[in-house]
């Protein structure tokens, strides 16, 4: 694991085999397969399109670098006296470098297991709703049609059940039904808000998310 957490800017002279490197290159792959294989199987309705581009989300160098901040890897690494992180210069490429070399020797040291084990733990603990909510839906209300119309062959409806406040200041409650039956129900300052918060509820129930 030390050769993983040693920075290339740490040797005098760069090695043509550089360990950094190389465990880099291989962690990148198992990060790839295993990131690739968790998508597929928790989110069965995404299309190839809202896959890729959650994957991309993930492996980036400002989230692995932020996933390597949560556990402090930051404060194992070996530099080079080049190197100042606090300063910023290069700080996301470090930490993502880095992040991908230990996975590269928890592969070696113990096979795909282990290391899948791991960075699904990472993932769930930087909150993935909150990926997918930024990175490609934004839209709960869209994305729970295109499901509805695959899985019932029919169109959610919304149904506002109940508002209350003053008229400048209302709040909204909404149930979103599909095939006679309630699947969610959303509040919100305005209609448009609570039928958003009623379809992610009802995509949450139908585990879709």
């Amino acid at each position: 694991m030390k050769k993983a957490l040693t920075h290339t800017s740490y040797f005098a002279q760069k090695s043509d085999i550089n360990h950094f490197q190389r465990l880099e290159f291989l962690g990148d792959s198992v990060l790839n397969l295993t990131v690739s294989d968790f998508l597929y199987n928790k989110f069965p309705f995404f299309s190839e399109g809202k896959l890729s581009k959650l994957k991309s989300t993930i492996i980036s160098q400002k989230f692995l670098a932020h996933i390597a901040e949560s556990i402090s890897l930051d404060k194992n690494i070996i530099f080079g006296k080049s190197v100042d992180l606090a300063k910023g210069r290069g700080k996301f490429s470090i930490l993502a470098d880095c992040m991908e070399s230990c996975l590269g020797a928890i592969y070696l040291d113990g096979g795909l297991k282990p290391c899948k084990k791991i960075i699904i733990k990472l993932i769930s603990n930087k909150n993935i709703e909150f990926l997918i909510d930024y990175s490609i839906i934004r839209n709960y209300k869209t994305f729970l049609q295109e499901i509805t119309q695959k899985k019932f062959n029919t169109l959610p409806k919304y149904k506002l059940s109940q508002e209350d406040g003053l008229d400048h200041k209302k709040i909204f409650f909404i149930n979103v039904i599909i095939n006679d039956n309630i699947f969610g129900e959303g509040i919100g300052k305005s209609k448009k808000e609570a039928e958003q918060n009623a379809a992610y509820h009802a995509l949450k129930k139908m585990k879709a998310i």
